[in-house]
């Protein structure tokens, strides 16, 4: 009963001090009248904010110099290794293993909200090594990937290291690029993973026919390895839905009785945005019964927010305006003490679909507000 009361005593304030009544009544008529039914538009919230004010640069998210936001994940000393942690194979190679690790994208629990597909389009994989061997090394790096019941590999072809002039150097440090065109890596991130597994083996041939590891005698041979995994958000989106599930803050639960649709004969949210982005969201909620396990009532939002047009390179152009109603039934109104629980599921969807790359910037903007449009009957007997 509370929370109705102070609705009935917000309208009629608002009556008093804003006048934002749609219909206009013969006050004369008052004590022939038995209800009154204005329409008041009450703003509820508002913003305007850019990528860049959501998230700061920082280690995980990296702004390029054209401002395009890439996710960056680092992992030290996946390979350590010196002349001693090799065995000997045949007459001329030797081989040692790669310690199995994992690298935690640290992505769980968003990955446990979503579902639906999404392609990132230009994934990088750098590994970055310093190598003072002087004889061939070659690296067959192993990796997997699995969600739920599918798994990807790498599926990277055995590559071999620059190796240091012995006359010049005593060490070289040089680099790797893992991509799209010489592994699996696009398939492997789009999955996406929660973590990835890496493996394998690095060989050594050596110069000298059956040379014995104690007779090579350099003394500091030694192979490090570091990963880090480039993600440009570059991608295509097509119905990724995501999911929250929260307490139930509409329900009353010092009474019975939530407000009674009787009470309106509108009650609406009307969203307008002005998009940059180009992503386009839709909308619905769901009240939830968590010891029936059951979705009891849910009311939808097609398309609550346009994607920005894009260029042919994928950049958002023309930021795009849309006006979206929520209307909730007297059916969700009736049934909001039936739930402990309320799910909000988001459906997001690129520009062009799953058609056209687009791409993310840090100085994408979005501008929104929502109003609150109610029309209730008031009884003034």
């Amino acid at each position: 009963m509370t929370k109705r009361l102070f609705l009935s005593i917000s309208m009629i304030m608002a009556l008093l001090v804003t006048s934002c009544i749609k219909s206009t009544y013969d006050m004369s008529m008052l004590s022939k009248k038995a209800q009154l039914s204005p329409t008041l538009a009450l703003s509820a919230v508002k913003g305007d904010v850019s990528f860049s004010d959501m998230v700061k640069s920082s280690d995980t998210v990296r702004f390029a110099q054209d401002n395009l936001v890439i996710l960056v994940f680092k992992k030290d000393s996946i390979i350590n290794m010196k002349l001693s942690d090799f065995s000997k194979g045949t007459v001329v190679y030797m081989s040692a293993p790669i310690e199995t690790t994992d690298f935690d994208l640290n992505i769980h629990d968003v990955l446990s909200h979503i579902s639906g597909d999404f392609l990132v389009s230009n994934p990088t994989m750098n590994f970055s090594y310093t190598n003072s061997f002087t004889d061939s090394v070659k690296v067959n790096l192993i990796a997997s990937a699995t969600r739920g019941s599918n798994s990807v590999n790498l599926d990277l072809v055995p590559f071999f290291l620059a190796l240091p002039d012995i006359n010049a150097e005593q060490q070289i440090t040089s680099s790797y690029l893992v991509d799209k065109t010489n592994s699996n890596l696009q398939n492997l991130i789009s999955l996406p993973p929660e973590v990835i597994d890496f493996s394998g083996t690095v060989t050594l041939r050596t110069s000298a026919k059956g040379l014995q590891v104690e007779n090579y005698n350099l003394g500091s041979e030694r192979l490090l390895g570091s990963l880090e995994l480039d993600i440009p958000l570059e991608l295509k989106i097509n119905n990724l839905q995501f999911n929250d599930t929260i307490d139930n803050f509409l329900e009353d639960k010092g009474n019975d009785n939530p407000a009674d649709p009787a009470d309106f004969q509108t009650l609406r949210v009307i969203v307008n945005a002005k998009n940059g982005f180009p992503l386009g969201a839709s909308l619905k909620m769901s009240l939830f019964d968590s010891v029936s396990n059951k979705v009891i009532s849910t009311i939808n939002a097609d398309a609550i927010i346009a994607p920005a047009a894009v260029d042919s390179n994928g950049k958002a152009t023309v930021a795009t305006e849309s006006s979206t109603v929520i209307d909730f039934t007297k059916e969700f109104l009736n049934s909001i003490n039936k739930a402990d629980k309320i799910i909000f599921w988001f459906t997001l969807n690129s520009t062009g679909g799953s058609s056209q790359d687009v791409k993310i910037y840090s100085d994408y903007r979005i501008s929104f507000t929502a109003s609150l449009v109610v029309k209730p009957v008031i009884n003034l007997k």
